[in-house]
């Protein structure tokens, strides 16, 4: 699989010269730059090989000098490399600078003063002091070098120590006892000083080349520690130049190109490797197994060779270096057993631990799963079931209801709503409504039979499922669900009455949790419909006016994108003079096929979906049109009835100035006509906004009138509230009654004359079907009539002959 690089045509690099350089240009500059670095320190390796067979390699009185010259160069050059380059960790080159720098102080030392005593009466020269004394400080900078590879940590380390073991051991037998028997008696101990520090350099390059080799610059310092072992060795074998001293020949060349490896090593840039330490646990293999068993019968079966042949044994010789190397191995393997034994002690800790802490997250899981779950299935504020539970219960028992299970068994639902809430929330606050909800369904609960489900679906509604049970028992337990608000709750320091409407479902069989919510939910629109505070039980009669109203409000909704409305007018008299003085607009809906409906059937359905609205900007618009010519030729004002849904309306106000704009009608011609039922039902705060608008068009010019006047609740306050100018007499008082003049309807109409006549404010009666009826309302002075005896609702054409008919100016 080939590589793919991004191309890097068109790429410039700017130094700091302002040379550009093409980004290609770089890279291959980058590369050249790292292929002479490696030429370099191949070069330098090489040199660090071959110059010291050039000095030394012939014998002659220059070598030791060349020797001595050559080994402070390269120490020199390893003090330097570290200062720059400043390894981490540092201390291991400082220990093997050194190391490097002690056994040099020996040689010079042995230059000027040859046979210089280390210690007066110590059989021991300075040199060979120094010398010996080098070897720890290599051996403990290796042990560095060999920690920063990580190699300590695993399992590598026995296979080094392994491999070490075996070849030192042979070593030592095959040339170090030869060599140690030639030593003279006294200058064995520091003979076999130098064969023991020499061993451990072999140790420690073993391990270097074993356990922790990861860059150019740790190869260079094993090599460099074979060196000097190699180097050491051949002398001790050549024999011919004492220890401690300047080696000549092969020997002195190899030890010198320790000394060059080394320095070459310190100014590698690998020695500025920072990368984490290795730690990959792995076992031992089984070949470096087998060797070391193998090497444990290496000197037994010397130690018989020796009794067999007689052998004389000499325990410095023949048993120090065996027994010094086997018990500092054995001594590593206990204390790494040791280590094993406390990290696998500390490993079941952690995994106990481990395990309490994962025992107790699955325990904290389970208690925040079952938390969880009562929380999707239960209210938060009340603390019963919520909609999701209700649902699931409701599924139990259809399936307990179907036929084929044991026969039709009956249940209910009873959904419940609290009268009037939304004014307790508007009135006292959410958090007084918030504890009235808790107090009400803990007083549902006591009313409610063992078995019954009381869920909260939202806001004030409710529901109560009842299984195994008939409509007269369901009814029973809706009564008492009435009853139980029927004493008032005192909250936050205030007493509410509150009354609730229900609507109950009873079925057997075949039915879905949608069905039973749709039908309960019919009866309780039914129940509060009705007046309140009541159950009603579903009928079907409920599901079909259901459909007929949904069909209605359809095509309510095709009406107003289709223009299907269209604006009838009815005259208004003035009863003195009987010309019209102003007209009132009605609206139809013409129904493509079907022709034209009441707007007692489609108004309140428009009122309760929110049409109204744009029905109502329409008719004021098309009103304002229409009069606009009336108002120019006869001087006639046109009147538009107004729903409470328009008066709360926000942008009211900004409509009706807009209609007057759009079609040039003065707003002293326009008359908005609202109900008494406007304020029923309404919070203080909305009645505060209606009467702010009503003040903002009254005080542009345009007039108010009470509609059906006489027919609402607390008529004499809202008038005291409301900015009106007229009063129209609902058709109730105005029709004649069974006694003519002296009816009760007539000493009522009289009243309501004499109420308005003192408030300064006009009045129209409505309903008006004979002269008799007129001449009793001209008797009580009223100021207009308006009804079939003048004219029914006509269109705009026949309206506009009518009043021109009347005219002065007329045919």
């Amino acid at each position: 699989m080939q590589t793919q690089t991004a191309p890097t045509e068109g790429l410039v690099v700017r130094t700091r010269a302002g040379v550009s350089t093409p980004l290609d240009g770089v890279a291959h500059a980058a590369e050249q730059a790292v292929a002479r670095r490696r030429t370099h320190w191949l070069a330098g390796s090489v040199a660090a090989l071959v110059v010291p067979w050039l000095l030394l390699a012939a014998p002659g009185p220059q070598s030791p000098r060349s020797y001595v010259a050559t080994a402070l160069c390269a120490v020199l050059a390893l003090w330097v490399g570290i200062a720059v380059h400043r390894p981490a960790p540092v201390w291991p080159w400082l220990l093997l600078g050194a190391g490097l720098a002690t056994r040099l102080t020996g040689l010079v030392i042995y230059q000027a003063v040859p046979n210089a005593a280390a210690l007066p009466g110590v059989p021991m020269t300075a040199t060979q002091a120094f010398r010996i004394l080098s070897f720890p400080l290599l051996v403990a900078g290796l042990v560095g070098i060999i920690a920063r590879g990580g190699g300590y940590r695993t399992h590598r380390v026995v296979d080094g120590l392994a491999v070490s073991y075996s070849v030192s051991l042979v070593l030592y037998l095959l040339f170090a006892v030869p060599y140690l028997r030639g030593e003279p008696d006294d200058a064995r101990l520091s003979a076999f000083a130098f064969v023991l520090g020499d061993l451990l350099l072999l140790v420690m390059a073993v391990m270097v080349f074993t356990v922790s080799i990861r860059n150019t610059t740790q190869l260079l310092v094993g090599l460099a520690s074979l060196f000097f072992l190699v180097g050491d060795l051949l002398r001790s074998v050549t024999g011919g130049q004492p220890t401690g001293v300047v080696a000549t020949g092969a020997p002195g060349a190899i030890v010198l190109s320790g000394y060059l490896l080394m320095a070459v090593a310190a100014w590698h840039p690998s020695v500025t490797d920072r990368r984490p330490p290795l730690d990959g646990q792995r076992p031992t293999g089984r070949a470096k197994l087998t060797l070391l068993g193998l090497t444990v019968f290496v000197y037994p079966v010397y130690t018989v060779l020796a009794s067999v042949n007689e052998w004389e044994l000499d325990p410095l010789i023949d048993v120090g270096y065996p027994v010094t190397v086997t018990t500092l191995f054995c001594f590593y393997l206990a204390i790494r057993s040791a280590g094993q034994a406390r990290e696998s002690f500390r490993r079941e800790q952690e995994q106990a631990a481990q395990a309490a802490a994962l025992g107790s997250a699955l325990a904290e899981q389970q208690a925040l799963q079952s938390q969880l779950t009562y929380r999707a299935l239960h209210d938060p504020l009340t603390g019963l079931a919520n909609r999701a539970k209700l649902t699931e219960a409701l599924d139990r028992v259809l399936a307990d209801a179907q036929p084929e299970t044991d026969g039709d068994r009956s249940y209910a639902l009873l959904l419940i709503d609290l009268d009037g809430f939304k004014d307790v929330n508007d009135t006292h606050g959410h958090p007084v409504g918030d504890e009235l909800l808790v107090q009400a369904a803990g007083r549902f609960s006591e009313a409610l039979p063992d078995g019954a489900l009381l869920a909260r679906l939202g806001g004030d509604e409710f529901a109560v499922l009842l299984g195994d049970t008939d409509e007269t028992a369901a009814l029973g337990v809706g009564q008492r669900l009435t009853d139980a608000l029927r004493t008032p709750f005192h909250v936050a320091a205030h007493d509410l009455y509150m009354t609730t409407s229900v609507g109950l479902y009873v079925g057997s069989g075949t039915a879905t949790p949608s069905d039973v919510l749709r039908n309960a939910d019919l009866a309780l629109y039914a129940a509060k419909g009705a007046g309140k505070d009541q159950v009603v039980p579903y009928r079907q009669e409920l599901r079909t006016a259901h459909l007929d109203k949904v069909e209605l409000l359809a095509g309510l909704r095709r009406a107003v994108a289709g223009g299907e409305f269209v604006l009838e007018y009815q005259p208004v008299v003035d009863l003195v003079t009987e010309r019209i003085s102003s007209v009132e607009a009605l609206l139809r809906w013409d129904m493509p096929g079907q022709g034209r409906m009441s707007p007692t059937e489609f108004v309140p359905v428009a009122e309760e979906s929110g049409l109204i609205v744009p029905i109502g900007a329409w008719v004021l618009s098309q009103a304002c049109v229409d009069a606009a010519d009336w108002y120019a030729r006869f001087g006639i004002s046109v009147a538009v009835n107004v729903a409470t849904a328009q008066l709360r309306d926000p942008e009211f106000v900004s409509t009706v100035i807009g209609a007057l704009r759009f079609s040039g009608l003065p707003p002293q011609a326009l008359v908005l006509e609202i109900t008494e039922s406007t304020m029923i039902a309404a919070t203080a705060a909305e009645t505060d906004a209606v009467v702010k608008r009503l003040e903002q068009l009254r005080a542009r010019g345009i007039r108010i009138a009470i509609d059906d006047f006489g027919t609402g609740y607390s008529s004499l306050s809202y008038l005291r509230r409301l900015p009106v100018d007229i009063l129209k007499i609902d058709r109730a008082f105005s029709m004649d009654g069974p006694d003519g003049a002296d009816s009760e309807d007539t000493a009522l109409t009289k009243a309501i004359l004499q109420l308005s006549h003192s408030l300064g404010l006009s009045t129209v009666a409505e309903g008006v079907e004979t002269s008799e009826r007129a001449d009793t309302l001209r008797e009580l002075r009223c100021d207009r009539a308006q009804g079939f005896l003048y004219s029914k609702p006509v269109g705009a054409g026949e309206l506009d002959g009518l009043l021109a008919a009347e005219s002065p100016a007329g045919p």
